[in-house]
């Protein structure tokens, strides 16, 4: 069955292989073809519908399709060929598997049969009374050759499995030999069809080229000749039509030829009469132009000596300047020996400056490494103490509300909750006395950045750029408007602050912190609460502009006042303020490890204080009543064995009225008291508190840390709390002993 069932599935997948490669088969031939029955299709159409270059295109097409299908053939011949033979060693494995199955089943039922023979046979060896050594000897012989049988065929099996892994190994090898060779194949068969497609796309482009290059000159000589012949046509037609305008226009120019003569005559009769008036008005006027000229002939004359005169006066001048002029050159001719002196003699003071200035520059670099060694050196001192002390202050921080949560937890029996530890363990930013931050500092500023850098916090100027944005919308005009229409939300902010700002005159960093300190005015510079109202920000709108204008008037004041300004704004923020505000973040960083305790559990310490005390009174004034009480009880049995001594002494019986007879009518007499008899194991004397014990029980507050009330005589045995057991030992009940132990803590 099972070799039934995998040479079905053999034929199975050989057939749908079959069917593949004769689809792929297929659709090649398909794609063949249609050029081909394309052509066939328009060599039936007439040849007028195709033009020549069309028509070479179109044939150039054809035999390249059937050129790209002739290579894929030869290349799907190899991968055909390739999976013919994949599938026949497919088939061949299959079937050796299926007699290695077979062989091994066989195998295995022969191997249980000798097993079972040799287990057998060792059970009658075991039964069966053997009577000679020689007969077991036999026995166990065979026996060992059966073992030896059985395990030479594993042996058999085991080779004939190596040989035929070895053959497998040898077959790979020959496979990947094949495939080498028909990837090679593959790759030869490329590049001739490269070569073949490359060779056959030139021809046909060529052949196409030379198609379109007939195809045009035939067009150009059939164009030619139409062009020709309709010139023809229309140089006959212009030349009858053009006899015919002409006469047409002699005529019409005769005409006009006339009708000008008639005018022409009566215009120059016209033109004749006004011509001998303007003859009679221009002599009229020459007349008058001769006297004009003949006095502005004596002006010139007059003229003309004038500047004669003046002619004399300047040429005078003239040789002055000549001789200022050749004085001017000597002095000239002075300086420059004068300058070349003093050039030499600076050039050479220069040199000495510049080696002098190159000594004081290398000294000053010596003297720098020195300090900075130095500076480091004292950075490092100042660290370690700022260290060691901060691990004191700690240590002691540690141990303070160690003690806060016990006396939560065991005296007052309540949560305990420790304080932030994001505001206890904040590092402050340290500075040293040169100016430079420490390790555990994340900032620093630097003298170069303190004319651009904002004085004052993010926050602080993001706060006062909303109330500014919330009160000066009537600043903004229709542009600004507009354009906020077509920006996203995010940006529109950005664009109204930056309008707002530009209307304001605002044009640096300056002029934001001049702005942002007038409405932070009279604040710590660690307050960022803005507390400006909203009706006062065009005030102070005002203010900031005037101020503005006072800072233009002094910048523009003869000296540099805005140099200077800025100078001692800069130092200002670099040393002053800077060491200001480190001593200040430095007080405040002591003085937040100082008040690591909260001020209301420092509260709960003096009232628990206070109340520890009374309780310690208390303790110590029933101390002092126990230890009364065990004097007494002392005393008591004392007394009690003095009186029992006398009462069993022989000296009473010579009395004629023995103690014990008073003690007994005294007993039973009614106004006396009745007395206890005589203890045989122990005694109880009550012993009442002391005064002090009983007043501060009755200010003993009612909260968890007081000491339970005890009253006296409870039961056999107290005295104000204590009571005595059968060992004689004294045990309190005032108390547990972890209240006691806390109450003492």
């Amino acid at each position: 069955m099972l070799g039934t069932t995998a040479e079905e599935r053999i034929a199975i997948r050989r057939k749908r292989v079959e069917a593949r490669l004769k689809k792929e088969k297929e659709a090649t031939e398909v794609e063949g073809e249609s050029p081909s029955a394309a052509a066939a299709g328009g060599s039936k159409r007439p040849s007028q519908t195709l033009s020549v270059g069309k028509q070479q295109v179109y044939d150039s097409f054809t035999l390249l399709e059937k050129v790209k299908k002739d290579t894929w053939d030869e290349l799907t011949a190899v991968r055909q060929k390739g999976d013919e033979e994949e599938n026949a060693r497919r088939i061949l494995e299959e079937t050796a598997r299926m007699e290695r199955s077979e062989a091994l089943e066989q195998e295995c039922l022969l191997g249980a049969r000798k097993i079972a023979a040799v287990e057998l046979r060792w059970e009658d060896l075991l039964s069966e009374d053997m009577k000679h050594p020689s007969q077991l000897k036999e026995e166990l012989s065979q026996q060992q050759n059966a073992c030896q049988a059985i395990l030479d065929g594993k042996d058999r099996r085991i080779r004939e499995f190596l040989t035929e892994l070895k053959n497998y190994d040898e077959d790979y090898v020959k496979t990947l030999g094949r495939q080498e060779e028909a990837v090679k194949l593959i790759l030869q068969r490329m590049r001739s069809q490269y070569e073949t497609l490359k060779k056959h796309y030139a021809d046909e482009l060529d052949a196409i080229e030379q198609a379109h290059i007939r195809e045009r000159a035939e067009m150009r000589s059939r164009n030619k000749s139409e062009i020709d012949s309709l010139f023809d046509r229309r140089r006959r037609m212009e030349e009858s039509e053009f006899m015919e305008a002409r006469q047409k226009r002699e005529k019409e120019f005769q005409e006009r030829l006339d009708e000008l003569r008639t005018q022409d005559s009566d215009d120059y009769t016209k033109s004749k009469i006004s011509l001998e008036k303007s003859i009679q008005e221009l002599e009229q006027h020459l007349e008058r132009m001769v006297a004009t000229y003949q006095l502005n002939k004596e002006k010139l004359d007059y003229n003309l000596q004038v500047l004669t005169e003046r002619n004399k006066e300047h040429s005078t001048i003239l040789s002055s300047y000549k001789n200022r002029l050749n004085r001017l050159r000597e002095t000239w001719t002075n300086l420059v020996a004068r300058y070349q002196k003093l050039d030499t003699k600076y050039k050479q003071q220069n040199i000495e400056l510049t080696e002098e200035y190159k000594r004081l520059t290398k000294q000053f670099e010596d003297l720098q490494e020195k300090f900075h060694h130095f500076e480091l050196a004292d950075e490092k001192k100042f660290r370690e103490v700022w260290e060691m002390n901060e691990q004191e202050a700690r240590a002691l921080i540690a141990k303070v509300l160690q003690a806060d949560r016990i006396v939560h937890e065991q005296q007052l029996g309540l949560d305990w909750s420790p304080p932030r530890e994001e505001a206890l363990m904040s590092e402050v930013e340290v500075y040293s006395e040169s100016g430079t931050a420490t390790g555990k500092s994340t900032t620093k500023v630097s003298d170069e950045s303190g004319g651009t850098k904002s004085r004052y916090a993010p926050t602080k100027v993001k706060k006062v750029l909303d109330l500014l944005l919330g009160e000066t919308q009537f600043l903004l005009d229709q542009k600004v408007k507009d354009k906020l229409l077509d920006l996203p939300p995010d940006q529109q902010s950005v664009v109204q602050v930056d309008a707002v700002l530009k209307y304001l005159g605002v044009e640096g960093q300056e002029d934001v912190d001049l702005l942002v300190s007038l409405f932070f005015q009279g604040q710590d510079e660690d307050d960022e609460t803005l507390y400006v109202d909203a009706d006062d920000v065009l005030r102070l709108l005002k203010d900031f502009l005037h101020e503005k204008e006072n800072l233009k008037i002094a910048d523009v004041a003869p000296g540099g006042g805005k140099k200077r300004r800025k100078g001692a704004q800069v130092g200002t923020e670099s040393e002053s303020d800077k060491k200001a505000r480190r001593r200040r973040e430095e007080r405040k960083f002591w003085e937040r490890l100082s008040h690591a305790l909260p001020e209301m559990n420092t509260r709960v310490w003096k009232a628990h204080d206070g109340f520890l005390l009374k309780y310690y009174q208390l303790l110590c004034s029933r101390s002092k009543a126990i230890d009364s009480a065990v004097f007494l009880q002392k005393q008591n049995e004392e007394l009690k064995q003095l009186m029992d001594q006398y009462l069993q002494s022989r000296v009473n019986e010579e009395l004629q009225v023995p103690p014990t007879h008073v003690i007994k009518v005294v007993a039973q007499s009614p106004a006396a008291p009745r007395l206890p008899p005589p203890p045989t194991t122990q005694t109880s004397v009550s012993v009442s508190p002391a005064p002090d014990a009983q007043a501060q029980k009755q200010q003993q507050p009612g909260d968890k840390g007081e000491a339970p009330s005890v009253r006296p005589g409870e039961e056999t045995g107290m005295v104000d709390g204590v009571r005595e057991d059968e060992s004689g030992t004294m045990e309190s009940t005032m108390g547990s002993p972890e209240r006691e132990a806390g109450g003492k803590e």
